[in-house]
């Protein structure tokens, strides 16, 4: 990974840099002591962690983030602000999403704890999002499984219940597979089945109604029937 360090204190630059030696995981460290040149080297390399002093030679970290922020690549980078003004604090975390704050004075330990915790949320950040892929008669589907409310069986053929990328509901009708064959296809704990008709992703499980048997769903205000055999695996 790249971290860039950005920073016009030498002092902190050095400790920095001694924390880092003592990580598990490797870092490799881009220094600049000011916000155009940390422009450059983020538009010239792939920039993974920031860390960013508020209060720079040329002008202020947050200005820096906010430019950071508006390069697509960066929307989402992990961002940790080095600062001694904690009043900015409140700011920082809303409008710039800010992953972590170090309050000067720090010591070596705060700053490993907190790139340690900084490196495992960017790694999961950078994990390639879980798909399937169903094949149908000279076509192949290649499905999100994040985006997948639930399955419904129909017979011989299965809706796939989907959020769209715009926030609607999509449909996509498959036949020549079984609930059961998908399930397996799928392999995620995060999908479970709740009627013999019916298999659900949980994270969008919003109330499970022990009087009427039903799942509500986050979306559409959606209910899905619970079959007296998959109750109890529900409930536990």
């Amino acid at each position: 990974m790249n971290l860039l360090l950005v920073e016009d204190d030498v002092h902190i630059q050095q400790l920095f840099r001694a924390a880092i030696e003592e990580l598990e995981e490797p870092l490799h460290v881009y220094t600049s002591e000011s916000s155009n040149k940390a422009l450059q080297i983020a538009a010239e390399n792939v920039i993974d962690l920031f860390v960013i002093d508020i209060q720079l030679t040329d002008y202020k970290g947050t200005q820096l983030a906010k430019q950071l922020r508006e390069i697509e690549v960066y929307s989402y980078t992990p961002m940790i602000f080095a600062t001694a003004l904690a009043g900015e604090e409140l700011m920082a975390y809303r409008e710039l999403k800010c992953y972590h704050f170090l309050i000067k004075p720090f010591t070596k330990q705060e700053i490993k704890q907190v790139l340690i915790e900084a490196i495992a949320y960017r790694k999961h950040l950078s994990e390639p999002p879980k798909t399937i892929r169903i094949e149908q008669r000279g076509f192949i589907l290649e499905l999100s499984l994040k985006k997948m409310m639930y399955l419904e069986s129909f017979g011989k053929k299965i809706e796939i219940h989907i959020v769209a990328p715009d926030g609607t509901e999509r449909i996509e009708v498959i036949s020549g597979f079984s609930l059961k064959r998908l399930k397996e296809m799928i392999g995620d704990d995060d999908f479970i089945q709740c009627h013999k008709s019916f298999i659900v992703n949980k994270h969008y499980i919003y109330k499970i109604d022990k009087v009427k048997n039903n799942l509500l769903l986050t979306e559409f205000n959606r209910e899905i029937p619970i079959g007296k055999k998959f109750l109890e695996h529900l409930q536990t």
